[in-house]
């Protein structure tokens, strides 16, 4: 009998810090038509990640990979090889990238196929949006560079985020627009975001300012990272020109900050965008206020833009988007190697602790 042993770690939803590793035997003789195993060969993991476990039943972020009740497996973005197959069109050896689960393994029942990928059909998969669904086949993936999978494993899925971000503000933003502020701007997608801002300020013939927010101990490489116009620390905020209209982008989830600035201009309150939640503590702490903002969800701003451009436009656009910002960054940058599931979960909650290195890409592998 052949089997595969899938090793996964599972968070406790009701104590995001506590984990356990489960372990189970898949007998590969009974894998059902179509079904597909996956083996995780390498995966990214970032404050975005911490974000898909705070906001795990929010955002439906658990229902992708379920687990046992009162349990979820963090979802990551990772590159994976085929070791058992039966549909007839995806091959044993094949390389894709995707989402899949924080674990050693994932086993899907494969769909759509076409020469650049494939989707997980599998009715058990409660999926938020196909964009999380699909697998890019990595020998007919002109985003794939061999020597460079460490840069697309930490920032090709962020800089997605990032990249249609800045596309959403652009096109709502008005000529009365003076300062757009992004929280959590240490982090990938938030500095991803804050470049295109930056950058493509003369193309859209506005003069806005963007103004990156960060701890203390992170403005020296926030400042370092030139994606910004100024740095401005938690700390300061009465540095900050709230004059005008203000967009703030918030990756941080700090209630407390995002009230501070509502009440700053109570003529012109902020214009409020939430996309993430970096400050994990800030969670639990729930001060006496509302706040007037929506919420940014990325497959939607793609969709649009895919259906807008064609999948070749948006493609393009994206391309060149990345070309730029990755040629900017990458000086800034180096890779740091976990291995083994322990140090996998140890890296987990030092993250969910708030203690990821800004300076660093990391590369997990089980």
């Amino acid at each position: 009998m052949s089997t595969t042993t899938i090793s996964e770690i599972w968070i406790d939803k009701n104590d995001l810090s506590s984990t356990k590793l489960s372990r189970v035997d898949v007998d590969l003789n009974r894998m059902a038509d179509n079904q597909v195993m996956l083996e995780v060969e390498s995966f990214g993991f970032s404050a975005n990640n911490i974000t898909y476990a705070v906001f795990g039943d929010k955002m439906g972020y658990w229902g992708f990979f379920p687990a046992a009740e009162g349990w979820g497996k963090v979802p990551i973005w990772g590159f994976a090889k085929v070791t058992h197959s039966r549909h007839p069109d995806i091959q044993v050896g094949e390389k894709v990238f995707g989402y899949l689960p924080m674990a050693s393994h994932l086993l899907i029942t494969a769909g759509k196929v076409t020469q650049q990928g494939f989707f997980d059909v599998d009715e058990r998969r409660k999926s938020i949006s196909p964009v999380y669904d699909s697998y890019v086949r990595c020998a007919t993936d002109p985003g794939y560079h061999a020597d460079k999978e460490d840069w697309q494993l930490n920032y090709r899925p962020l800089f997605m985020t990032s990249f249609v971000l800045d596309d959403y503000v652009g096109d709502n933003l008005s000529s009365d627009t003076k300062t757009v502020i992004l929280t959590s701007a240490s982090s990938k997608t938030a500095y991803g975001a804050g470049f295109l801002l930056k950058h493509l300020k003369q193309e859209r013939g506005a003069n806005y300012k963007v103004v990156g927010m960060t701890s203390a101990a992170n403005v020296e490489f926030t400042e370092k990272s030139a994606c910004y116009d100024q740095v401005v620390s938690y700390d300061s905020l009465e540095q900050l020109d709230l004059n005008g209209e203000v967009w703030v982008l918030d990756f941080a989830g700090n209630k407390e900050l995002l009230l501070n600035i509502q009440k700053s201009n109570p003529e012109q309150p902020a214009k409020l965008v939430f996309i993430g939640a970096t400050d994990v503590e800030a969670q639990t702490d729930k001060p006496e206020g509302n706040l007037d903002g929506e919420l940014f969800f990325a497959p939607s701003q793609v969709k649009k833009r895919t259906q807008e451009w064609g999948p070749q436009g948006f493609g393009m656009k994206y391309a060149q988007a990345w070309q730029a910002f990755s040629k900017h960054i990458e000086e800034l940058v180096e890779t740091k190697e976990y291995e083994g599931a322990e140090a996998i979960a140890k890296l987990y909650v030092e993250g969910l602790n708030g203690h990821f290195k800004t300076d660093e890409m990391i590369v997990a592998r089980f």
